[in-house]
Order: structure tokens, then sequence, then C-alpha cells
């Protein structure tokens, strides 16, 4: 273990915001934790950076790291200097610690080069993209080799169509640097793609950390899942009018599905009417209902129409145990 975190706690005033978080990170981990607003992800990043102070718990690196930087924090404004070129903001930490001007000038570029800004070198920030002024952002934090980079929101700023391109870009440019990064953010889709473990936070607690695929696949509760996506609760009444290939047993949990582990197909004789679709672009949002019981299920088939009866199978169930205060 590189770093980690132990029983944090913050309060402000009589609200508390975080509760007993811990976790930690291998060296060169990219980790991002994801909440609704006021949940405490960035009171979490600021404490990590030394910008807050816990109530108590620890914040510890288990073995060697850079004495000099062990962690920098890029905010979402990106917070850059308007009345310095490029260039200039990259060189900024370097020329503060005095660093001679050929090495400089070295690291400079090879930043340049590495986030693709070399031809923004001599130009300001008021003339660059959102996604350019943040790469320019994470150029001068990683210009000065920090142990850890934090990143506050790092795709608030972004239009939808760069936020793929730019998680897919800080994973291979952290990957090549090995740097502990850790964020916080919103943008879950992001958060997957950019990231080797999620955490979530729900009601100031950490309540699941770990790898992106056991996040997603085996959430611990109910409420996780349904954080991360649309997700159907069953029934006993259900488990008759659909194809499952398991046994459940309701006394002892609670089962769910997944909108999109879930397909259907056309029958005459089907137990379940589709009532409405709602197309989403990426795909299509069938509501379907039998009696009482209404199911959500994403699909990227478009045949099917409202008034259509349909049988559906589920693929994969969720559960968590009746007794869990997840």
């Amino acid at each position: 273990m590189f770093f980690e975190v132990k029983q944090l706690n913050k309060s402000f005033g009589d609200k508390v915001l975080l509760k007993n978080i811990s976790f930690g990170a291998e060296k060169g981990d990219i980790i991002s934790f994801v909440g609704p607003s006021g949940v405490g992800k960035t009171t979490l990043l600021k404490m990590i950076a030394g910008l807050e102070q816990p109530d108590s718990g620890e914040i510890l690196f288990t073995t060697r790291h850079n004495g000099k930087n062990p962690a920098v924090m890029v905010f979402q404004n990106f917070m850059l200097f308007p009345n310095m070129t490029v260039y200039d903001n990259i060189a900024f930490g370097l020329r503060a610690a005095k660093i001679d001007k050929k090495h400089i000038e070295e690291k400079v570029q090879e930043m340049l080069e590495c986030f693709q800004i070399q031809e923004k070198r001599e130009e300001y920030p008021k003339s660059l993209s959102a996604g350019q002024q943040q790469r320019v952002a994470i150029a001068r934090a990683m210009i000065i080799s920090p142990s850890i980079l934090l990143l506050d929101e790092p795709f608030a700023n972004l239009d939808k169509n760069l936020k793929a391109e730019t998680a897919s870009f800080i994973h291979h440019t952290q990957k090549k640097f090995n740097t502990t990064t850790i964020a916080v953010m919103h943008d879950q889709e992001e958060a997957f793609r950019m990231s080797d473990k999620i955490g979530v936070m729900l009601d100031g607690e950490l309540v699941q950390f770990d790898t992106v695929s056991q996040v997603y696949h085996e959430p611990i509760s109910i409420k996780v899942a349904s954080f991360l996506g649309q997700v159907n609760i069953l029934s006993p009444e259900a488990v008759g009018k659909i194809f499952i290939t398991e046994d459940l047993d309701f006394t002892i949990h609670r089962y769910y599905f997944r909108a999109e582990a879930a397909t259907m197909s056309c029958n005459p004789q089907g137990k379940w009417e589709i009532t409405e679709i709602v197309f989403f672009g990426a795909n299509i949002s069938y509501h379907i209902k039998n009696d009482n019981l209404i199911f959500y299920v994403n699909s990227i088939n478009t045949h099917f129409k409202a008034g259509d009866t349909v049988d559906l199978t589920i693929h994969k169930i969720l559960n968590e145990p009746l007794n869990s205060r997840t």
C-alpha cells in the first residue's frame, strides 16, 4: 500500500459531513469518488491536500513518497494565471523552486508534448478551450512530480462530447507517469472510464470502495446500485411472470436487477405490455407493466412499439441481505 486514509471524520457545526472514511491506494492507482452533491467529496479531497483538517483520523503515506510535493490539487475552475502564457503557466512551479532554465525548458517541453498542447505554447488561457485549459492545469501540477494528483470535478466545465475523450486521456497520461490520482466527480460514466477503483459516497459514508468492475457488477446494496443506474426491485409476485435461471429466497434477500440486465421478446401471449418508450440516444428505455408491476428495460433494439406484449428474461439478478443497513 502506497497511501492510506484511516477513519476520517469531519463536521461543520452540528452537521456531520464525513463519517469514518477509510481507503487505500497503491502507487499509480487512479481512484474516483462519486456521490450526490453535499456528500463531502470535495472536503475529502481538501483534507488529503492539507487544505482542510479532519476532526479525527489519519492520512498516511505507508511507503516513501515525494517529500516536497506529496499532494497537488487541480480545482474545477483550473485557476490558470490569465496574464501568463501556456508555457509560463506550466513552468510556474519549477521557477518558484528556482530550477535552472535548461531543466525547465526540457520539462515544460515534455509536458507540452505529453498533453498534446505544443501549438498552444505561447497562447494565453482565454484563447484556450475548456479541455485545453484543463490539460494545462494538470500539466502545471504534474511538472513538479507530485506523489498524488487530486482532481476536483475534472469534467465539470467540459462539453459532453469532450468528457469521454478527456477521461481516456487522463487515464493514459497518469498511467504513463505512474502518479497516484484521486478524483471526485458527478460524472459516473467518466469515472468508470478513467479509474481503476471507485468509491461510492452516500450520506457522508464511503459505502463501497472497490475495482470499477466489482462496484458496478456486484454493488453492495440496492442503494449503491440505484445511484449508479436504474434498477428494478423484484417481488415474489413478479417471479412467476419472468424468465430466470436461479432460485430466489425472499426470506433472506432482497432481489433486484439493472434495467440493462434484462431482454424482451415479442409474444402475443406475453405477460408484459410496453406502456411507454423513452429514447435516450445510446439506448431506449422501455416501460413495461403487468397489473400493478412496472419494470424498466434498457435496450438498443428499436423494433418494439407501445402496446406490444412481450416476455421478459432477466440475465443477472443482484441481491442484498434483508438485514443490510447500507
